[in-house]
């Protein structure tokens, strides 16, 4: 029997300091047990480091994911995007002879990629499609809006609706399934669509080691890892290091700076800042550069807390990874800021969180000292809903067809 052939779609890869590695990587090793293959289409911004993997990653797409600040793009360019994808998909189809036993995969994706595919599949006979996987990564957009602000979200609803229910009426729906990541956005897709949505694991779940309180008495606070964002409140946390180390000297803190983060550039002064900072407080510890994956696993599980002070303004209706993160940890809690998706999700889910007013280093300094004494934060709370989310999504993807 042949095996299957799977091509994960992805223009947004364009460096390995994001999700888009971790997710190509672990997707090909799992498929390696199997009768199925995975190459991965990225951007050809990528580097040539993608050779230390056996030609399974490909630079590839010129058309890019990310665009416009994340703002919706004009008409005109949705199309003019939407069309390049397309003529890149056609390209890709003839050089790898794709054909209805293949499967096609997007994880990761804005409405003008939606869009370029489906006008790409209409003109195939649908007895020649492959079989499809869509995840909806993005907020989906609001049908009603209230509020003059929520304008934008109005604008992806459209979008949305638009180009998703064009690629629902492109293939037959044995062929396709669409997923999401967390229950608002499935409503929200659903509604937009009117087809079924699954919820799909944790798109950067990688299995949790056992946490052993006796390794160290004192607990240990995760102040901000990952890529250098400002709406990830970067400056707040620069800025305020020193003082909660002072604040809380029975506290370990711990800060990862991705130095090759293409954000980290905006901080010009940030990594003799930190240096300075760790060589000068006992209890602060600073991580510099990518993070393997395996040193990222091991970060999460030597604390106990994580910080995420999120803009509010950015992160209301915006999924975050570093929820995720945490969630699969029994041993690790949440604080983060009020008013985002991150805080509706751990109260839907009752997970023991702790939240604080974004900008306010009072309001920080009372969520961390009431995470601090709180002995009953290590705990367990187990739901088909977070069960669902926390396992393997390489290895779900490779289950659906």
């Amino acid at each position: 029997m042949a095996s299957v052939r799977y091509f994960l779609l992805d223009p947004g890869f364009e460096d390995f300091d994001s999700h888009h590695g971790s997710v190509a990587e672990t997707l090909i090793g799992d498929a390696s047990s199997t009768r199925k293959t995975v190459t991965v289409l990225a951007s050809k911004k990528l580097s040539d480091s993608v050779k230390n993997l056996k030609g399974k990653i490909i630079p590839f797409f010129t058309t890019p994911c990310y665009t416009n600040n994340l703002e919706p793009l004009p008409a005109f360019k949705e199309n003019e995007l939407a069309e390049k994808f397309q003529a890149e998909l056609s390209d890709l189809f003839r050089r790898y002879n794709i054909n209805q036993n293949d499967v096609i995969v997007l994880h990761t994706a804005f409405s003008h990629l939606f869009l370029g595919l489906a006008k790409f599949l209409s003109c195939i006979p649908k007895l020649h499609i492959p079989k499809l996987i869509v995840c909806g990564m993005f907020d989906p957009g609001i049908a009603s809006p209230k509020f003059m602000d929520e304008a934008m979200r109005y604008s992806w609803f459209i979008k949305n609706k638009l180009s998703l229910s064009f690629l629902e009426r492109s293939l037959p729906s044995e062929k396709l399934v669409f997923a999401t990541s967390c229950n608002e956005y499935k409503i929200g897709y659903e509604a937009l669509t009117g087809a079924s949505f699954l919820i799909h694991p944790a798109i950067n779940y990688q299995p949790s080691q056992p946490f052993s309180r006796e390794i160290k008495g004192r607990k240990r606070l995760l102040l901000f890892v990952g890529s250098v964002k400002e709406d990830k409140g970067t400056s707040f946390i620069l800025n305020n290091s020193e003082h909660l180390c002072k604040s809380f000297p029975n506290v370990d803190f711990v800060l990862h700076w991705n130095t090759n983060s293409p954000g980290s550039i905006e901080y010009k002064h940030a990594e003799s800042l930190l240096r300075r900072l760790g060589s000068r407080v006992n209890n602060f510890d600073v991580l510099f550069g990518t993070l393997t994956t395996e040193q990222y696993e091991l970060l999460f599980d030597s604390v106990q807390g994580v910080i995420a002070s999120y803009m509010p303004n950015k992160y209301k209706y915006k999924t975050s990874g570093v929820f995720w993160d945490v969630l699969r940890r029994s041993h690790c809690n949440l604080l983060c800021s009020k008013g985002t998706w991150l805080e509706r999700e751990s109260n839907f889910m009752e997970e023991r969180a702790y939240f604080f007013d974004y900008g306010d280093i009072d309001s920080m300094i009372r969520a961390i000292k009431e995470w601090e004494i709180d002995e009953s934060s290590v705990d367990l709370n187990s739901t088909q809903y977070k069960n669902a989310i926390c396992r393997s999504f390489s290895e779900w993807l490779l289950s659906r067809f």
